[in-house]
């Protein structure tokens, strides 16, 4: 009996600080990305396709080295979100196009904070 409880215990911590784990990553993740969509509409809105074109061109890298692991961390879909509007801003600034950009952007900053709030800790994510 008493094993039984020392094990429950265990898991229970563990369960606990893999939760805190991933809470703190996946916020990392979100700010990394909605300042990354900050960014990115400055520049287009500036008009500084050069610099915008090797600014996105880093973070959908970036991202794709993170979301091969992130995957097993978050919904797939919300991965694919965030893959989306990095190619729409892409799409954008190939085509100086401002409000495609902008558009993209704004889709990037949705998704992005949309990684954290879904594992955030709170009550109605909890229940």
């Amino acid at each position: 009996m008493r094993s039984r409880l020392t094990i429950s215990l265990t898991l229970l911590a563990v369960v606990i600080v893999c939760g805190v784990m991933n809470i703190y990553v996946t916020k990392n993740i979100s700010n990394r990305y909605v300042s990354a969509a900050e960014e990115l509409r400055e520049l287009t809105g500036a008009e500084d396709w050069p610099r915008a074109d090797q600014t996105v061109q880093a973070y959908h890298q970036t991202w794709k080295d993170t979301l091969q692991w992130l995957q097993m961390l978050i919904n797939h879909s919300d991965g694919d979100e965030v893959s989306r509007a990095l190619e729409r801003i892409e799409a954008g600034i190939r085509a100086q196009e401002v409000a495609t950009c902008l558009e993209g952007c704004a889709e990037l900053r949705e998704a992005a904070e949309h990684i954290y709030h879904r594992d955030a800790f709170t009550l109605g994510n909890i229940l």
